[in-house]
């Protein structure tokens, strides 16, 4: 079996972190694949050192102003020519066989789409390691087997090309927080069969800070509404939400990962990141639009 792989790299305003990205694809034992960057309006020298890069041949680069992930995925897409796409992000580092893991589970399964785990690649910082925690934590309860959906988020997964360009691609409506939610439950209501490999595990570099922190979970809470507002109207019901008692575990979680400061802090911004998501969600629901 043949599997020809095209990396998908959105990136906005991170020019140090994508040079890093880009230095670990560049490093794939796995050769037939190709890169493609997507540059969402970044302003600070990002479309110059891909231009460098794209007159060298090492890679493809695409320029729009700033519109968001989805839409720069989907630019990716647009003029990808493999038959699967490899979506990570500007913010990460995937170790030399990540691409030739993913060969080996489609060709064992036939899975029109993959996804991995992640750890955090700067452990002293406690908002991305809150952040990654949080995620880690919804992967393993999700992905335990119980359920048909697997949580895949669109940092470390592939998908083959022809099921994304069935269902459109990404949801452009959402800007941030629940598009990769959107897409693998579309893929999956096309019939497309989705599975996780907590073997595939990236870098996850993220520069999280206060304001990204409160930010990207706002987001995700207003990108929840959309993706329960979005599937209603495609199939009439709404897809089932964790049980409260997922909640509660993800708050003691923390006790069982960390020592006992960090549990504590993280404990609290797990709190406060929460009703943050719950706040986006009210507000999107308010405006009825979620953007």
């Amino acid at each position: 079996m043949n599997i020809t792989f095209s990396v998908i790299v959105p990136t906005y305003n991170r020019l140090q972190l994508l040079r890093n990205t880009l230095d670990s694809l560049f490093r794939q034992d796995f050769r037939d694949y190709e890169i493609i960057v997507v540059n969402d309006g970044s302003s600070d020298g990002t479309r110059e050192f891909l231009d460098k890069l794209q007159a060298e041949g090492k890679l493809r680069c695409f320029h729009q102003e700033n519109q968001g992930p989805s839409r720069g995925r989907n630019l990716g897409l647009k003029h990808a020519t493999k038959d699967y796409i490899a979506c990570i992000d500007d913010d990460c580092l995937a170790p030399s066989g990540w691409l030739a893991r993913y060969a080996d589970n489609i060709a064992a399964t036939g899975c029109d789409g993959c996804g991995g785990g992640a750890v955090t690649g700067n452990r002293e910082n406690i908002w991305a390691v809150t952040n990654d925690h949080i995620m880690n934590f919804f992967k393993k309860m999700v992905n335990d087997g119980s359920t048909v959906l697997p949580f895949l988020t669109s940092n470390n997964t592939v998908y083959s090309t022809a099921a994304l360009k069935k269902v459109n691609g990404f949801d452009p409506s959402f800007r941030l927080g629940a598009e990769e939610r959107d897409l693998n439950l579309r893929l999956a209501e096309y019939g497309a069969k989705l599975i996780y490999d907590p073997e595939i595990v990236i870098e996850h570099h993220n520069d999280e800070n206060v304001v990204k922190f409160f930010r990207h979970q706002f987001l995700a809470g207003k990108g929840s509404f959309l993706y329960y507002r979005n599937a209603k109207r495609r199939a009439g019901t709404v897809p089932t939400a964790a049980p409260k008692k997922v909640y509660f575990r993800l708050l003691v979680s923390p006790w069982s990962s960390f020592s006992f400061m960090r549990a504590a802090i993280v404990s609290v911004l797990i709190v406060l990141g929460q009703a943050t998501v719950t706040l986006g969600y009210v507000t999107a629901r308010i405006n009825q639009n979620g953007r």
